[in-house]
Order: structure tokens, then sequence, then C-alpha cells
């Protein structure tokens, strides 16, 4: 079905054609906006009036000849057949008639009698030869784009509609709507016809749309995707074709039927289509639509009107003219890709141009800020003071709306115009915060940029700690230190360099510095001592004095506290990442693990849905060294390779020890110990051994060759982390417990003297509260201490396991408890003991340790239901908080009293819980609950 057989209006112009040989002239108007089927409908007319018998004479009104005498009706008469066909010389003397037509329209006084009668002449003339075509039938004339006809064709046109008024003739034109499509005196004439029809073609509804889809797919898909392609073509049949070649073109190639709706591909049939409606159209109307999208959505009639220089009338004009043609709708354009098209379109130097012009005439309009920078940044240009203020107050407010690619775009153009001085150095520093927290490897020209600055002698002293950040990151420590000891003769007192070096976590993450930049330039630490006091500092102060209290004089419950102060009220930015980050570590080394993670997955949350690697990986590489402290291996594993792929090696810069580090102890748990020698392998930068991630990199590598039997380089691992920890004054079992790590490979060598030393060391740097390092603490003395003291401090582990639920040290335990138990000749104790642990070591994946407990379960090892996969419901969620604290004391072996004092409920209450449990866990014993109840991941 064509698109003419779906016009209203065809009924009507069959009629007129049925007519003509009985009745007088008749005048037709097909007006429509570009691209609505007059073309078409007019093709269709010809078609109709050849077949039945009348002379058919066509033309079209070319732009390009808009202003050239009788082209249009040059067309009327030499592009008829019939020329040829009755006479030799018609046609020359056609041509004649029309240079002589040309010639009166170049007559400088058409108001003389003269000349009024020779052009008189010639039009009756005209229009005798016109009529002489048709050859004794009736006679019709299709003039298609008739608003780009000549001056002198149209007024031979109007003679020969007054001439012929009573003769078998159709005129049929099509006029495009639209600014200045309208002759006046021309369209006066054609009113005063007594049998003038008009027509209007329109863009066509969502129901016509699907008809026309069906000529390509099959009706259920054309019903699908009707109301989108209607949406983004405005009905406008043109585009309607190039949608649905689009369509097809990205559609699957064996049959005819189309993917689901959101798979709608626009594409470049699109986009040339668009270019052609414009194109095709008025001057003013590309003008407007080009306005248009340099503007989007600032684009007022006066904003237009100032910008391209039209008078308001044209611009309102214009915009009913798109919305008319479907190209836009409420004013602006209905697809993103037709704004793109259009901007493409337009030359370098004119886009330039329009955008800077823009500009200027949005400040001068009291537009934001942000507005007027965006068209400063597309214009590439800062020509004062005040669009400099401009990118700035832009760039400001852009972070705070974590728009952070406007941010970057905004300094960058702000720092090729900024003169050296305070003020760029200031642009500098945040354009490098910025770059750092999108594109962390792309850094280093900033850093650069920064350090030629400082060399130069202008960099602003608020601006060092961004440079003295960024090398630190890198490992690039004899820079930094070198740029710390010339910061005090560059400024007056280096109160800001000063303050940074004394902060907790430059501190603790670069303990070697201090000896590079040497005693007298290093700062006593930030913040008071007290930290009660050190509440009412900033963020950043209150979380490094928090972790500097942490690792260098022990765990304390009121630096913990503070640090979950600092997360409870500061949101995150790239301002504050490094606070929250060292509050997070915090209650990491202060085994608050459960509050760690809780704080840590809102973080992750909140830097998923802002975006930015620079927040996503750091907050993924602790939220993997918790999971790892749970002693959840397949989550540290997952949350670390997540960490790693958000950001390339050269942007870890050092912080890449710590992700390694968890994922080789977290491999190596699991006994996956060719997967960790890989991580071992990973590339990482010169200065990683001075660093706090050095230490835990070196760590992990002792735990992989104590686990592989390589006990001398374990051992010579646990002893450098001890020297270096000693040696930095950061020497915290709660980082690195190198001690009983170092008391177990000198076990293994007949070192018990030195293991017990180690280990009652560590065990007296444990204070209240270090649950998880003090459990691991008390295992490693209970081997030590022989049979004597081996249930009692192998008991007080599982009692202090209980509050940081590491179920990768509960199994150590229980099956250094299962031995005990067998040595002793309680059998069936031990094997009750290990058959829990291999459970639970089964559950988290530990290979390594469920082969090292099978010989003392006898093999009475039972094979429980798998855990449930990602997407399936877990039995234990069923459970209530009080139901899963029950059951969690109960499958740690708890009786119902003790259970009921820990929990200072009743043992009725208790009892009651425990029978809700076994019910939803389809368990009948105490000892077949599972131990991770209380665990980040329930299943």
């Amino acid at each position: 079905m064509s698109l003419v057989e779906r016009v209203d209006e065809w009924a009507l112009l069959e009629e007129v054609l049925g007519s003509s040989a009985e009745r007088p002239s008749r005048v037709v108007v097909v007006r429509g906006p570009v691209a609505t089927g007059k073309s078409e409908l007019l093709n269709g007319v010809a078609e109709q009036a050849e077949a039945r018998g009348l002379t058919v004479l066509k033309a079209t009104g070319l732009r390009a000849e808009r202003r050239t005498p009788m082209a249009l009706f040059g067309q009327l008469l030499l592009g008829a057949d019939q020329l040829e066909e009755r006479e030799s010389g018609a046609a020359a003397r056609v041509e004649r008639l029309l240079d002589d037509a040309r010639f009166t329209a170049m007559l400088r006084d058409p108001a003389s009698e003269r000349e009024e009668h020779v052009r008189a002449h010639v039009m009756r003339s005209l229009t005798a030869a016109l009529h002489a075509m048709a050859d004794g039938r009736p006679l019709a004339v299709l003039i298609d784009d008739v608003q780009y006809a000549d001056i002198p064709s149209l007024q031979c046109l109007q003679h020969v509609m007054r001439e012929l008024r009573a003769k078998p003739v159709v005129i049929v034109l099509g006029l495009r709507t639209g600014p200045h499509a309208e002759r006046p005196m021309f369209s006066a004439e054609l009113l005063r016809h007594p049998r003038l029809t008009q027509l209007r073609l329109g863009t066509l509804g969502e129901r016509a749309t699907a008809e026309m889809l069906r000529d390509h797919v099959d009706e259920a898909s054309a019903r699908r995707l009707a109301p989108d392609v209607h949406r983004i073509s405005g009905g406008n049949p043109l585009l309607i074709r190039a949608l649905t070649h689009d369509i097809l073109a990205h559609g699957p190639s064996s049959d005819t039927s189309l993917p689901a709706l959101h798979t709608l591909t626009v594409g470049d049939a699109y986009r040339q289509s668009v270019l052609s409606c414009l194109h095709r159209g008025d001057d003013a109307v590309l003008a407007v639509a080009r306005g248009l999208a340099i503007l989007d959505d600032t684009a007022s009639d006066t904003a237009l009107a100032g910008l391209l220089e039209l008078d308001h009338e044209t611009v309102a004009l214009s915009r009913r003219a798109l919305e008319s043609a479907g190209l836009t709708q409420a004013g602006t354009f209905r697809h993103p890709l037709a704004r793109t098209a259009v901007l493409d379109d337009l030359t370098r130097e004119d886009r330039l141009t329009l955008h800077r012009h823009a500009a200027v005439l949005l400040r001068r309009g009291g537009a934001e800020p942000p507005v007027v920078a965006r068209h400063i940044v597309a214009a590439g240009e800062v020509t004062d003071t005040e669009s400099l203020d401009t990118l700035w107050e832009t760039a400001t407010r852009a972070r705070r709306d974590e728009d952070v690619s406007l941010a970057i775009a905004c300094l960058q153009l702000a720092d090729q115009a900024c003169p050296r001085g305070a003020r760029r150095s200031e642009i500098l520093a945040e354009l490098a915060r910025c770059v750092w927290r999108v594109r962390p490897s792309t850094v280093g020209p900033h850093l650069a940029a920064l350090r030629a600055a400082f060399d130069e002698g202008w960099l602003s002293e608020q601006a060092v700690p961004v440079l003295l950040a960024g090398l630190l990151w890198q490992g690039r420590f004899e820079e930094a230190a070198e740029i710390a000891r010339k910061c005090q003769g560059a400024y007056e007192g280096s109160s800001a360099v000063a303050a940074y070096l004394a902060t907790g976590a430059v501190r603790t993450t670069y303990p070697a510095l201090r000896d590079r930049v040497g005693a007298d330039n290093w700062p006593a630490p930030q913040g008071p001592a007290d930290l009660t006091a050190a509440r009412g500092h900033d963020p950043r102060s209150r979380a490094g004095a928090a972790l500097n209290t942490v690792l260098t004089r022990g765990v304390d419950q009121h630096a913990a506290d503070l640090a979950e102060t600092v997360l409870q009220g500061t949101p995150l930015s790239d301002a504050t990442l490094e606070a929250l980050t060292c509050s997070l570590s915090t209650l990491i080394y202060s085994d608050r693990l459960t509050r760690a993670a809780h704080w840590c997955d809102a973080l992750l949350r909140e830097a998923t849905k802002l975006g930015g690697p620079g927040w996503q990986a750091p907050l993924s590489a602790i939220r993997a060294k918790i999971a790892l402290r749970q002693g959840n291996a397949v989550d540290a594993v997952r949350y670390g390779t997540n960490a790693l792929s958000w950001m390339t090696p050269l942007g870890w810069g050092v912080g890449i020890g710590s992700v390694l580090a968890t994922l080789v102890s977290a491999h190596t748990a699991m006994g996956q110990y060719e997967q960790a020698m890989t991580y071992l392998d990973h590339h990482v930068p010169d200065g990683l051994p001075e660093t706090r991630y050095g230490l835990e990199l070196l760590h992990a590598r002792g735990q992989l060759h104590a686990a592989t039997g390589r006990v001398r380089p374990a051992l010579d691992d646990f002893l450098t982390c001890g020297e270096l920890m000693t040696r930095w004054g950061i020497d915290q079992p709660a980082l690195v417990p190198w001690r009983s790590a170092a008391a177990e490979m000198h076990l293994r060598t007949g070192g018990e003297a030195e293991a017990d030393r180690l280990v009652k060391e560590q065990l007296s740097k444990c204070g209240s509260g270090q649950s998880r390092t003090r459990a691991l603490t008390l295992r490693v003395l209970a081997e030590v201490a022989g049979l004597r003291r081996h249930h009692h401090a192998l008991h007080e582990a599982i009692e202090e396991l209980e509050e940081c639920e590491d179920r990768l040290e509960l199994v150590r335990v229980l099956g250094a408890l299962s031995r005990s138990h067998h040595a002793l000749g309680e059998l069936g104790q031990a094997r009750m003991m290990a058959r829990r642990a291999w459970r639970i070591a089964r559950d988290a994946r530990a290979e390594s340790l469920c082969e090292h407990l099978l010989p003392y379960t006898d093999g009475e090892v039972s094979t429980p239901d798998r855990p449930a996969r990602d997407g399936e419901s877990c039995p234990s969620e069923e459970l209530t908080d009080a139901e899963r604290r029950v059951a969690s004391l109960a499958s740690f072996g708890h009786s119902n009293r003790e259970i009921a004092r820990k929990l200072f409920i009743t043992v009725s209450t208790v009892e009651q819980h425990l029978t809700r449990v076994y019910r939803k866990l389809n368990v009948t014993r105490r000892k077949d609950l599972p131990h991770d109840l209380l665990a980040d991941t329930a299943c």
C-alpha cells in the first residue's frame, strides 16, 4: 500500500481529475511540511491524470533557480514530450518566447505603458503555447515546491489561471509550509480563483505509522515498534522509512521478525534523513535548527533571535515548521542523534562562532554559569576574566553535582587561559583530583604540570599536598621527600605541607618517608593526643588521628568509635575519600568487621551510583580485605578482582599492594596456590616495600610459602615484616600478626622456645576488643603450650571468634581442638570437632583446610544440600534477627543456658527460637546448623 493511498484527500483529487473534461479549470494547492508526502501525492496525480487521458505538464521549483527568470515556466514548456511530436519548430518558438519573457523581466521600469504592453503580449503568447500543448485534450499542470518559483514564472502562472479559467485545465501546486514560503501577490491571485481547493498534509499518526511498518515487518513487530517509531519520527514519512531501514539493518537477517522494543536502533539512515529534511526546507528553518542544536534546552525565541540575527516572527514560524515536520517536540529535537547530526553538519568555524556568540548572549541575559560555561568549553576559547570566573564557578558546581566530566572540561580550558600564580595553582590541583577520580592512569601529565609549577616557583602552598599525594601514590618517594624539604624554605611556615605530612594516613601508609625527609623536616603528628578532643576537628584529621592511634599505640575503642562517627556524618566526595577509607581501615584493624562491612557496602553503592573508578577501586579493595578477615575467601577474591578491574596498574600505584595481598591470601586459603603465585608475579611500583601495602603483600607471600611447605622463606618474610614494623613504629598485630605467623614456622623447625616468646609477646599487644587477632594468637599459643593449656586457650579463642566471625580462623581453632582431643584419646570429641570444622571449611571453599581435617573425621562427613546459587532463595534468609543470633551461638556449641545468659533472654525463649530455626532450615540436630548465619553473606 503506497503513501498516496493512505491520504484522506485523495478522494477529492480523484473527483477533480474525473470532472476536468466537463468543467472549467480547477486549482488545487497542496500544503504541508517538508517530507510529508507532497511530491509523492503529485506523482500519484500525474499517473492518474495520464491514465484518464489528460495531457500532463510537470515542473519542480528549485532553490538554486529561485532568481533565474522563467526557470520554472521553462520546465513546463520545454519539458513536455508533446512539443517535439507536434511540430519541429515549436521548440524554437518556445525558446524565443522564453527569451522575450526573460528580457521583459529585466526591464528597469515595469510600470511604463510600453513595457507593460510588451510583457502582456509575451505572457499571452506563453499561455497560448501552454494551452496548445494539450492538443485538444484536458490539461493537467503539476508544479511541486512552488515556493521556490521565480517571480516571472509566477506572473505567467497567474496569467494562465486567468486566461484559461474557462478551459478544461487542472492546476495542482505543491507548496511547502514555513517562513517566507508564501508569495503574497501570488497567494492573493489564488484566492480569487472561483474553483480553488486547498489541501493540507500533515504528519502521520501512530496507526498510520504501524501501517507503513507492516510493509517491511510482520504485524506483531509493527504494533510493537510503532509507538517508538512514531515518537522519534513525529509521523514524518521520510523519517519513518529511515527508522525502518535502521531497524532492519540491525535486526535479524533470517526472518522479518524484530527484536524486543528496547533494541530499537536509531542510526545513519535517520541522521541523513533529518539533514535531508532541513536542507530541503527554508534557509531560516535550517538556521533555527542549528540554533536549537547549539543552545539545546536554553533555546528560547529571544535567544535564538539574538544568536541567529533573525526577527522573532521568523524564529517562531521556523520552530513551528520544525515541529510540524516531526523533527522537534516541545522546542527540542525528538532524538539526540538529530541534534548531533545538525551539529556535525556545521563547519568547525561556524560551530565555534555560534558557541562564542551564544556564550556572550547568555551571560548578558543572566544565565547560570554552567549554561554559559558549556558554550565557552565548546568554543575552546577564554576571552576575558569573566569567562575564567565562569569556568571556575561551573567546575566547582559540577564537582558538587557529581558532573566530573564537565568539571574536567572547564578546568582544562581554564588552565590554558589562566596566568601563572595562585589561581592557576588551584586550578591545576583541582584538575588533578578530578582526573584521578575518573581516569587515575592519566593523572601523570597533571602531576608533571604541578611539579613544573613548583620548580618554576609559582605553585601555591595549598596545591603542594596534591602534588605530594600523587607522587607518594605512584611510589616516587625521593621526589616527594625532596619537595617536602624544599617547602621549608619556599613557603613561610609551610603550614599546608606540614599539616599534610602530619596526617595519620600519610604517617601510617608511607612510614619510610620520615627517614627520607629527615627528622628536622618531619612534623609532629596531626591532631590532639586525646581522641575525645579530636571530635571537633575536620573528618580528615579525625580519621587520621584514629588510624594513627590504632597502628602506633594499639587498638583503642575510642579510636574505633571516632572512626564510625566520621563514617556516619561524612558524605562521599573527592575531598572526603581519604577520611572515609582511613575510618574503614580503623574499624578493620579494631576487628569491627561487621560494622566495617556495613559502611563499606553503603559507600560502594554510593560510589557506583555517582561513578568514578578512583572511588570504586579503593573501596572494593577495602571490602575484599574485610571479607578475607571474616574468613570469606570467595568474596575476598570477587571484590579483589573487581577492584583490579576498575583501574590499571598505573592508576593503582602503590595501593595495588593491598589488593594483591588480599588475593594472594584468599587463594592460599582456598588451596589455589598457582593462582596465588600469579598475583605475586604482578608488576608493582618500586617504592611498594616502603609502604603499609608492601607489608601486607610481604605477609601474604609468607602465608603462601608456609602453605606450600617453604618454611625458611616464609619465616624470613614474617621476620622482615617485624623488622620493618618495629623500625617504622607501627608494630601492631592488628596490622600484620607477624609474631604468631613466625612462631608457627619456628614450631615446624623445632624452635619452641622462640615460638613461645613471640606468641606471648604478641598476646601482650592484643588489647580488649581485638577479638580476631587475639583468637589467632591464642590458637598458636595453644599449639606451643602443650596439652595442659591447650583446651583452655582454644575455647577462649572460640569465644573471641564469636565477636568477629572469622570462619577460616574458626576452622583452624576447631581443627587444633580436634587434634588435641585425638592426642588425649578422646576420639569421639575429636571427630565431632573435625566434622564441624570440615563443614565450615567446605562452605568457605578452603580446600587445603578440608584436606588437613579429613583424617580426623574418620570419613564421617556428610554432604548437605549445595548452597543457593545467585537468584535462588536461601533458607537462612527466612530467619528473624533473634533466631539468627540464637542459631549462630548454638552452632558454635553453646548450651541453651549459655545462650540465654549471653543474649539476656530466658532458656524457654532460646528453646522456642531453636525449634523454629530447625523447622525453617530443615535440620534436626544442633551440629547440623550452619556456622555462617551472621556472616556477610548468609548463603
